[in-house]
């Protein structure tokens, strides 16, 4: 059972990542207030190139039989990304110029990290950041497919109206990914609040705060023990938009817990899970 334990960390954690569900409904209509004098009243993204650092720290609780496991993963990454325009929508490649995993065991192996390198994962947004498609990198080991898939929801969403302050709108996400084996299925109700204009890191920006909630359900094979995955967690998130259309960066917290039921056994072992992560673009 000692094996299990980083399966069960790992789906969980992939489970958890908000940024992997897709859209299943538009957007409900936005609550909006008045403007202030000078602030824009539109934004979109723009074309163009930068370099973003990004850094998780994942901690992860494990009670099987009385007994607490914990875990702490670190990830650090550096991405170049590059932003076309593609016919009325965005065209998005994020590479991967370097890749740091830290775990106690069951990290990806130094090869399959050296070849994740220059990997690129191309999406098509549209120009309030709404994602449209994306086309995963190839040659990539598992862990590495999954850290790059989670990339899809990079560009923050921008209200479908206004930019008052107190702005709101609301989406739903589902989507089934593959986690150690399992497939996981999210299903995540997201809020949307525009907070207002302010200075970060020296820039004139947007801040957009995110609250969700969310489901998770799977059940598969992993390392030979037929398991079942249910729970749920919430996240919340604040995001950074520059007045010209620019990703500046966003904060994530999130939690979850997630029950998995290992059948064979007729265990039903907790799972709960801290997530703290952050994108910052680079000068």
């Amino acid at each position: 059972m000692k094996r299990l334990h980083l399966c069960l960390a790992v789906a969980v954690a992939t489970a958890a990542c908000a940024a992997r569900t897709t859209p299943s409904a538009a957007p409900a209509p936005a609550r909006t207030a008045a403007a202030a004098p000078g602030e824009p009243t539109a934004l979109r993204y723009v074309a163009g190139t930068g370099r973003y650092r990004y850094e998780s720290a994942t901690h992860v609780e494990q009670d099987m039989m009385g007994q607490v496991t914990a875990t702490d993963v670190s990830i650090g990454a550096l991405f170049s990304v590059a932003v076309a325009e593609a016919e009325g929508n965005l065209g998005v490649a994020i590479t991967v110029d370097s890749l740091a995993i830290s775990a106690p065991m069951g990290a990806p192996s130094a090869a399959d990290i050296a070849a994740a390198r220059g990997k690129t994962l191309r999406l098509v947004v549209s120009p309030q950041g709404r994602a449209i498609s994306m086309t995963p990198p190839d040659s990539a080991g598992a862990a590495i497919q999954q850290i790059t898939m989670g990339l899809r929801y990079f560009l923050p969403p921008l209200p479908p109206a206004a930019l008052a302050a107190g702005t709101t709108w609301t989406d739903t996400t589902s989507t089934t990914t593959p986690s150690a084996g399992i497939p996981v299925t999210v299903r995540m109700t997201r809020q949307h609040v525009v907070a207002g204009w302010e200075d970060h890191s020296g820039t004139r920006a947007l801040h957009i705060t995110s609250t969700s909630s969310y489901t998770v359900t799977g059940s598969g094979e992993a390392q030979g023990q037929s398991l079942e995955l249910s729970g749920g967690g919430q996240s919340s998130t604040d995001a950074y938009v520059s007045a010209g259309g620019v990703y500046l960066g966003s904060t994530v917290n999130d939690s979850a817990l997630v029950n998995a039921n290992v059948v064979s056994a007729g265990l039903v072992v907790p799972v709960r899970r801290r997530t703290h992560s952050t994108f910052s673009r680079l000068p």
